[in-house]
């Protein structure tokens, strides 16, 4: 079923139009289970471009593909078996023995190469088409989300091959991440989302970056963006903000960079996952909590970038995460809020599709709602100081 297919329609809000889709087409996942599945498969590693030539069907259907895809499972790297590879990752690629790409899913598309930071990733257009021209741009291994400085050479990479369209990432932490944490990937298209229409609300300096125009973003979400002519200034603009907020904290808006966690626990396999290397303390590793979305697009001779500052911290008071979907809106929508839903743009299960259209007004409430839950820093006093605190460490 494709974007134009599935209810949609707009909706009014206090943060300017906002998009409301239902999608039959895309399974209601609980985040606990994607959770489950990251700290699972986050300790497994096999490269799918070094396997080539495994595939003899370029489309990644039928009988040769299934046999590609037990060898996959077979033969991972090193000690460390494949938790999830070949037929059961739909972002893991192979290279068949005429040099063609394929995935399993890309539901038969062509699947093509691009080289991003000296690194041959592949892209191919979305089955679910969530949007226009909405594509898939795949690591060659299978290996967890990761935000890192590299991630922005390559969404730099990205836009540098493809003005034309916009690449972002899902945040590489449980509860804010997307649905599938297991395998490193961006999302893009030829689309421009509600949130990257906003103005900037406040402008802020960056110390000897005087060519990087930065500033915070109207929306309900917390977002800073990034706007330069030169591409190497914006990416170390890019780095330095997201490497303040990794290490941020900030008590009044309940903001912790990490917490303590039992080594060996999941917890501990799903910092390892993030890329953050835990740290020895008394009571274990060291659990990152502060992640982005980063968002890349191209407007005349600028590179824009936005970063929507995530947190996953949880209490036993909200065990579904502080800045998570409100348990009270559950019957609407319960899964991660990801890059497509920060941006604008809500995935609401097929099952609304039948209450219909009396549920639009709540749909509509819901979604404003949920972003302004996902807000580090609400828009009021106390998240005001904290936007302050944050540009302070800059």
């Amino acid at each position: 079923m494709s974007a134009v297919e599935n209810p949609a329609w707009v909706a009014d809000s206090p943060a300017g139009p906002l998009e409301i889709t239902i999608n039959p087409a895309k399974p209601e996942k609980d985040p606990r289970a994607i959770a489950r599945a990251a700290s699972e498969g986050a300790v497994c590693e096999g490269s799918i471009a070094e396997k080539a030539g495994r595939s003899s069907d370029a489309r990644g259907n039928g009988a040769a593909s299934d046999a590609s895809a037990a060898s996959l499972r077979a033969d991972g790297h090193g000690s460390a078996p494949l938790a999830v590879t070949g037929d059961d990752c739909v972002l893991c690629w192979q290279r068949a023995a005429d040099g063609s790409l394929a995935c399993a899913g890309a539901g038969g598309g062509d699947v093509r190469s691009v080289e991003l930071a000296g690194e041959e990733w592949a892209w191919w257009f979305s089955p679910y088409g969530y949007f226009p021209e909405h594509i898939i741009v795949s690591a060659p291994a299978h290996r967890p989300m990761a935000i890192t400085h590299g991630t922005i050479d390559r969404l730099l990479d990205f836009v540098d091959a493809y003005p034309q369209w916009f690449i972002g990432s899902n945040a590489d932490l449980p509860i804010v991440g997307g649905s599938i944490l297991v395998h490193d990937h961006f999302q893009g298209g030829g689309y421009r989302f509600p949130l990257m229409k906003r103005p900037v609300r406040q402008r802020f300096a960056l110390p000897s970056l005087g060519g990087v125009e930065a500033g915070i973003v109207d929306w309900p979400a917390s977002v800073a963006r990034l706007r330069a002519s030169d591409r190497t200034a914006l990416g170390e603009a890019a780095c330095r903000l997201m490497d303040a907020w990794r290490s941020f904290s900030f008590e009044p808006c309940a903001i912790r960079a990490c917490s303590s966690g039992v080594r060996g626990s999941r917890a501990g396999k799903l910092a390892a996952a993030a890329d953050c290397r835990p740290v020895a303390s008394s009571a274990g590793a060291v659990i990152p909590h502060n992640t982005v979305n980063p968002i890349l697009w191209r407007e005349g001779g600028d590179y824009v970038m936005d970063l929507v500052l995530r947190n996953n911290r949880t209490t036993p008071e909200r065990p579904y995460g502080l800045f998570h979907v409100p348990e009270h809106l559950f019957h609407i929508k319960k899964e991660n809020i990801g890059l497509i839903e920060i941006m604008g743009r809500a995935i609401l299960p097929g099952r609304l599709a039948a209450e219909l259209p009396e549920v639009r007004p709540v749909c509509d409430a819901a979604y404003y709602e949920i972003l302004q839950a996902t807000g580090v820093f609400k828009d009021d006093e106390c998240g005001h100081a904290g936007w302050d605190a944050l540009i302070a460490t800059l």
